[in-house]
């Protein structure tokens, strides 16, 4: 790989972020929700890319039809991508990261295409195909999923003993999930000294504002769920950790 190569994708990582976080106001895209493919504004979003593509192609290569026409590319899918996302609800994650998907599908297509860096993707391709990857795979799933499920139903014989608790809808199953991501991830990359940070962290969060006397059983019942989904998950995860060492 030359020494353009690698400069090129960081260069046009950048200018995207820029184009689609520092200089995208947010009437801008409120506009574009409004308005759709009238929305002057998202014309102007569109050019702002194809320009700083442009500047990208020229700092690194040499000015040509042929830079020219490749910001061009970046420029309107940029244009049909976020005219697509107009029509979907805002505000919902989902569509956000399929949004960014997309504009990096395209990044990296023009980056291959220039770099002719094609043997990465063949590369990639039986990576994750491998075992351990899938190992890996699988495993993120089954802590993120699953696992709530089993923590759930530990949990559920003192549900009804916290039933109109003042807390938010869900959120200690997302809480949940995150924290069984982080483990995984802590254990994999053998750093187990941070789930320990992890728990005294969510101690503190969680524990902090629930002194009085009457927050008792609420606070019972989030140290077993708390309890219950680290244990479960460090076990999972060193057994899959061995398992990934042995094959």
């Amino acid at each position: 790989m030359s020494v353009v190569e690698l400069p090129l994708l960081l260069l046009l990582l950048l200018a995207h972020i820029l184009g689609d976080f520092v200089l995208q106001p947010s009437a801008w895209v409120d506009e574009r929700y409004a308005k759709h493919y009238a929305s002057k504004r998202l014309y102007a979003h569109a050019a702002i890319h194809g320009a700083l593509s442009l500047a990208v192609l020229s700092l690194l290569l040499t000015l040509s039809w042929q830079t020219v026409a490749v910001a061009a590319v970046i420029s309107l899918t940029h244009f049909g991508i976020d005219l697509a996302k107009s029509y979907t609800p805002p505000g919902r994650l989902s569509w956000f990261v399929i949004d960014q998907l997309l504009h990096l599908l395209v990044l990296g297509w023009v980056w291959l295409t220039i770099s002719d860096q094609w043997a990465l993707v063949d590369g990639a391709s039986e990576y994750i195909a491998s075992v351990d990857a899938l190992l890996v795979l699988i495993g993120y799933v089954v802590v993120i999923w699953p696992f709530s499920i089993v923590i759930g139903l530990i949990c559920k014989r003192w549900t009804k003993d916290i039933e109109g608790s003042d807390t938010l809808t869900d959120a200690g199953k997302t809480i949940g999930q995150l924290e069984r991501f982080l483990i995984l991830t802590f254990i994999l990359v053998n750093q187990f000294a941070a789930i320990g940070f992890l728990l005294a962290a969510k101690s503190i969060l969680r524990f902090g504002d629930t002194k009085e006397k009457n927050h008792r059983k609420i606070n019972e019942y989030i140290l077993v769920g708390t309890m219950a989904s680290f244990s479960v998950t460090i076990a999972f995860g060193l057994f899959l950790a061995a398992l990934l060492r042995n094959l």
